[in-house]
């Protein structure tokens, strides 16, 4: 008979496999762009440009929020956030960069730059999926909402549950090991 899977363990898989996901995603950008699989034109590196240029605006102030704001560090994993942070200042400068300089295609920068970028999160999510599996996000434990007869859990009682969860294995472990 199959062993039920508590939602803890549930949720972080989940959550895990969404991250390995994007990883997997963002390698197979980067190899077709490294191998030139996936051409690059003016208009197409243009609107990346413009659209990464916000988007690494937005991850360095989502990092600065992150930091100074109390409430939101106890949703959120900081470790993540300062993962990106270099990323949002890469994506600043490369878009600066290929925005000014025209035409854009002529140099080496622009044809690795957009590869380099995805690996890069390409390493951050697989990073972050493997990191995360082992130490929930602690907004995720919110996500739990059904715990044996429908009762809904906050973060504290989540934390509980997942100790006493451990607890009940170690001591199957150890009447296993006593047989």
């Amino acid at each position: 008979m199959k062993k039920k899977m508590d939602p803890l363990t549930k949720v972080k898989l989940i959550y895990s496999g969404e991250l390995m996901l994007f990883a997997v995603v963002f390698l197979v950008l980067a190899i077709l762009k490294f191998t030139q699989v996936m051409k690059t034109n003016a208009n197409r590196l243009t609107v990346f440009n413009w659209i990464t240029l916000f988007g690494g605006a937005w991850m360095i102030a989502d990092f600065f929020w992150a930091l100074f704001d109390k409430k939101r560090q106890k949703r959120i994993a900081i470790i993540d956030k300062f993962l990106t942070l270099p990323a949002g200042l890469y994506l600043i400068v490369f878009d600066l960069y290929c925005l000014i300089k025209h035409p854009p295609l002529t140099g080496r920068a622009c044809t690795y730059g957009v590869p380099v970028i995805f690996t890069y999160f390409f390493l951050i999510y697989t990073f972050q999926a493997i990191y995360h599996f082992k130490h929930p996000v602690p907004g995720l434990l919110n996500a739990i909402v059904e715990v044996d007869d429908d009762k809904v859990v906050d973060e504290q009682e989540a934390v509980v549950i997942e100790e006493e969860n451990k607890e009940i294995a170690s001591s199957e472990e150890k009447e296993k090991q006593d047989e």
